[in-house]
């Protein structure tokens, strides 16, 4: 049965993800409606951001349906860490087509081509050798979730770093830059997608580094605030 602490890391996983969804379909939605490509970009996007967490999501659900743990272990990591090449690539997408216009199939390309390298090392070790690049508790008892991490100084994590850096650089305080020199709407807008990405990134690094909860909660809330924000700002009304 599921610690209380277990039903928090769960519950609070399974509705980022669920808000990860409904924003990002909303998105796609209105997206095609409108003809608003960004619109688009962003669903992709805010879908990615929510899929971070579809690893403790999916064990949730498990340990609820079969009182058993996610098995193999990976399984865990992958299903969330899979998510970081698409939500880097279409975030810095968003980032550099209204920061950065001209620059934009450079920094995308560039981007791209880290996220495949990412992929492609996590995938290969996910399958062949998974102790290279997770960390996990090996016994919960059925009664949390896993806590699975990436190994210090892997590839993986060397490169994810490099994508929290780049995203909390170009797309947090980017976007805080150009909302000061803003006005209006356009400047809340702004607003909306640096506090978005701050957001994101800090709680995001937060959640890996610290362990399951009380303040688990409130770094929830944080990720789901951050998913509604990138949406709020190229929402289109």
């Amino acid at each position: 049965m599921l610690s209380p602490i277990g039903w928090l890391d769960g519950v609070t996983a399974l509705i980022v993800v669920i808000s990860g969804i409904l924003f990002g379909v909303l998105s796609m939605i209105k997206s095609v409606k409108l003809e608003a490509k960004l619109l688009g970009i962003t669903g992709l996007t805010t879908l990615s951001a929510g899929f971070v967490l579809l690893g403790p999501a999916v064990d949730f659900l498990t340990i609820l349906l079969t009182g058993h743990n996610l098995q193999p272990y990976w399984l865990y990591g992958l299903l969330s860490y899979a998510w970081t090449g698409p939500v880097t690539i279409f975030g810095l997408y968003i980032g550099s087509e209204l920061i950065l216009p001209d620059k934009k199939k450079l920094i995308v390309g560039v981007y791209t081509v880290l996220s495949v390298i990412f992929e492609i090392i996590l995938f290969l070790f996910s399958f062949t050798n998974p102790s290279l690049i997770f960390e996990y508790t090996a016994d919960t008892g059925n009664e949390n979730l896993l806590n699975t991490s990436v190994v210090l100084a892997s590839p993986i994590f060397i490169l994810m770093m490099l994508f929290l850096i780049s995203g909390l650089i170009f797309n947090g305080f980017g976007f805080l830059r150009k909302s000061f020199q803003s006005t209006g709407d356009i400047k809340r807008k702004f607003l909306y997608l640096s506090l978005g990405w701050i957001l994101f990134i800090v709680c995001g690094a937060l959640d890996a580094l610290t362990d399951p909860g009380i303040v688990t909660f409130f770094i929830r809330i944080g990720m789901i605030l951050s998913i509604a924000f990138m949406y709020l700002g190229v929402r289109i009304k």
